[in-house]
Formats: C-alpha cells, structure tokens, sequence
C-alpha cells in the first residue's frame, strides 16, 4: 500500500488525533497520554483511544513504545505549523466580514516552509511602484523558474536585483517596473511567492520613484 492510499484511508476522527498529536509535540516538544487525548476528544474508554492509535500506528503515522506514558512519536519529523486565527474579510467601504468558524485559521506553511525558500530584504524605495517597501521581505521560491505571467526575482549582469514578469513565450524575462535597467543578461533567483512586511516602523514609500535595482552580494 503506497503513503498516499494510507493517507486517505485515515477517517476524520484518526485524522485529527494525529494532527493533536503532532500539534502536542511540535508545542511541548513530547506526545500526550492516552489520557489526555480522551480528554480532549471526550473519548472515556482508554481502549477507545488506544483503538485509534493502533490504527494510526498501523497506516504507518505513529509509533508507540510499551510501558511509557508518552510514548507516542511521530514517524515523521514535524514542522512548526505556520497558521494565524482567521478573524474574517476586512471589505473595503464595508463591514467586516466574519469567518465562518471561531476555530478556522489560515496556514502559511507553503508561503514559509516550502521547499527551497529563501528571503531577500529590501532597501530603499526603488520597488514603490509595486507596493513594496524599505524594509519588506521578499519570499522567494528558488526551486522554481516560474511560469508564464508569473513575478520572478532576476538578478542581472550588475548583481542588481529586478522584480520581472514571464512574458507569454516564455523568453526572457520582463521588468515590471518601467525604466529598469535594460541588462543583457538576467539570471533568475526564484519565483516572488509573497511579501512580508513588520510594522514597528512605518514604511517610507515614495511612489514618484521608478528605480527598480538594487546591489546584492552573496547570490
């Protein structure tokens, strides 16, 4: 039986008893009891738990040692889950728009954990036009070339960074920003998968510039 028929032959309950499990450990850095779980879940007979934790172990989720309180670990190393409550949809003119449970969060794992990301900061002002600030972080997917119509981070023949766009056939790649340096040649870094920008300080962005290059070692 291959990982992914495993995976779907997890039901809903198993399902979110190992994603307590792994949400204990990843937090608290060990597993709960048997105990716990059926407290959490209102599961009043051990063997109740113990039911669906055989049955994790089977689908090849867990492991168990004998004779320890907690003794469950993952078969997997886990990753910190990178999720934020979901207060609901600010609309513009509007009333806020509530999410639809108190519990519904939004995961950021493919945006900060994705295989192969990077991040590059920003300073100065030369990338105002795209709404990008002094002091933003440019989240970069490396393992990719993007594709058409997509924002990919270039560096140049000066070791300037640019901000393009896939054209339609796929040919070399288009600055965003009009008036960029033209560069004969431009190595692409990764595809820009997001902006994150901190707050503590509020962003000087001058929209008249229309520089879009900035010099980076290291690369």
């Amino acid at each position: 039986m291959t990982a992914s028929s495993k995976k779907q032959d997890v039901t809903k309950r198993q399902r979110e008893i190992f994603e307590y499990v792994r949400d204990q450990i990843v937090e608290r850095g060990f597993g709960p009891t048997v105990r716990e779980i059926g407290t959490h879940f209102g599961i009043r007979s051990p063997n109740g738990v113990m039911c669906h934790l055989r049955a994790l172990e089977k689908k090849g989720l867990i492991t168990r040692e004998s004779n320890m309180s907690r003794a469950i670990k993952l078969c997997k190393n886990p990753t910190r889950s990178q999720s934020l409550g979901f207060l609901g949809t600010a609309v513009s003119g509007s009333p806020i728009r509530a999410a639809v449970s108190t519990d519904q969060r939004i995961e950021f794992n493919d945006l900060l954990n994705g295989e192969d990301q990077c991040v590059l900061q920003v300073e100065g002002t030369g990338f105002a036009p795209l709404k990008i600030a002094d002091g933003d972080f440019l989240i970069i997917s490396r393992n990719s070339q993007g594709e058409r119509d997509n924002l990919v981070v270039v560096l140049d023949d000066r070791s300037h960074v640019t901000i393009c766009r896939i054209s339609e056939d796929g040919e070399d790649p288009v600055p965003e920003i009009p008036g960029t340096f033209k560069a004969p040649k431009r190595r692409i870094l990764g595809v820009l998968s997001g902006v994150v920008r901190k707050l503590n300080v509020p962003p000087s962005v001058d929209p008249a510039l229309n520089g879009a290059a900035f010099g980076i070692d290291g690369i």
